[in-house]
């Protein structure tokens, strides 16, 4: 991008998420990009760019080119809609929208000449971007079964007490599901697609005083008779995050630090159908794979972002990608509430019904003020 003027960036937001983004752009970490302007609720100082007090002004104010959505889930479809609308390129924060009615609703607001993109930055992360190549590349054959226990999301409970809106049915839609492990359930589909069938338990308020899943159990049943499950919490400590993907060719396990290939020459099928050895196993080779290298995975999406709108490369996040974790999401609470397996594709009036319901019998909670330290390394697991 020699020579070529920046990107204007408006950061909607400046929560925790909302101020990283803001000093990425502000530190030279994205190329090509740059801070036009912030929009939030408290002034801004020492920023050095226009702040909003209204995310509508900054819209229409012409200082920025693309929008970074960055503030708690319940804003984001109506801020995804009128940044579709001031014809702005968007960068929405996950999770995209509480239901898959509204995320689909984000995705057909996108503009033609317009780029709509979800951060959903864990496809950057070395390990599960190195397994996607493993899993293209047909390294294990074709895929059989997989679990995933994904229990390193623990969160204590000051966590909730100092926000109006998290572990609360109007804030999030969610919990666990759609705020923490929504990163988890992206790259799952990323690795998998989308089932055909859910079966979900779950623990509402089981760690935690809120109202929301904090513990989740499920199973997923595919069209080509792939199984796998899933364990989830944000209760466990120090909890576990642990995959693994069994195909017809050898398996795939990541214990959250090393990614293990063990991968044969035979189908296993086919060993099972012509061996004599009553006790015999195919031969396997057992390899430690390195992961990619490491990156700042936010700003990897936001340069690849900006390099999308740029015209120089494919948009690696796109909106459309984002409904599909919402979707799964979306069927585990529908199956928990219902006690019974659900199909997909999830139908969204079905749904945003019984996410109606129970929003309305809830409503946000007064946050305490509560001195708390916030480290935002410590909560990407």
């Amino acid at each position: 991008m020699s020579g070529e003027r920046s990107l204007r960036f408006g950061v909607v937001g400046l929560g925790n998420i909302g101020r990283q983004h803001v000093e990425l752009l502000q530190s030279g970490a994205v190329p090509g990009a740059e801070l036009g302007a912030v929009s939030s609720r408290s002034e801004a100082t020492g920023l050095g760019v226009p702040h909003f007090a209204d995310y509508r002004a900054l819209l229409a104010s012409g200082s920025v080119e693309a929008v970074i959505i960055a503030t708690p889930t319940m804003d984001h479809v109506d801020m995804g809609l009128a940044a579709c609308d001031a014809d702005l390129h968007v960068l929405m924060e996950k999770p995209l929208a509480m239901s898959v009615a509204d995320a689909r609703r984000l995705a057909a607001a996108r503009k033609p000449a317009r780029q709509f993109a979800v951060m959903l930055n864990q496809r950057f992360h070395p390990a599960y971007a190195r397994i996607k190549q493993l899993l293209d590349a047909g390294r294990i054959g074709r895929l059989r079964r997989f679990g995933w226990t994904m229990t390193a999301w623990y969160r204590p409970d000051v966590y909730y007490r100092v926000s109006g809106w998290r572990g609360t049915w109007p804030g999030e839609g969610g919990g666990l599901l759609i705020n923490q492990c929504i990163h988890n359930l992206d790259v799952l589909t990323w690795f998998t697609g989308l089932p055909v069938q859910v079966f979900a338990l779950a623990g509402f308020g089981k760690y935690h005083q809120i109202e929301v899943e904090d513990e989740v159990t499920a199973t997923l049943s595919f069209a080509d008779g792939v199984t796998g499950t899933v364990v989830a919490s944000s209760g466990e400590a120090p909890g576990i995050n642990q995959l693994d993907l069994v195909g017809d060719l050898g398996t795939i396990r990541f214990d959250g630090e090393t990614i293990h290939l063990s991968a044969s020459v035979e189908r296993v099928g086919d060993h099972c159908a012509t061996t004599r050895d009553m006790f015999g196993m195919p031969a396997f080779a057992d390899q430690v794979v390195e992961p990619l290298p490491a990156v700042n995975q936010h700003a990897q999406v936001i340069e690849n972002f900006t390099q999308a709108v740029r015209g120089t490369s494919e948009l690696l996040t796109p909106v459309a990608e984002g409904v599909a974790s919402i979707e799964l999401a979306n069927a585990m609470l529908m199956s928990a509430w219902q006690g019974q397996p659900v199909s997909l594709p999830l139908d969204p009036e079905a749904y945003q019904r019984a996410l109606a319901a129970k929003i309305e019998a809830s409503t946000l909670r007064e946050p305490e003020q509560i001195e708390v330290h916030v480290d935002m390394d410590k909560s990407y697991r």
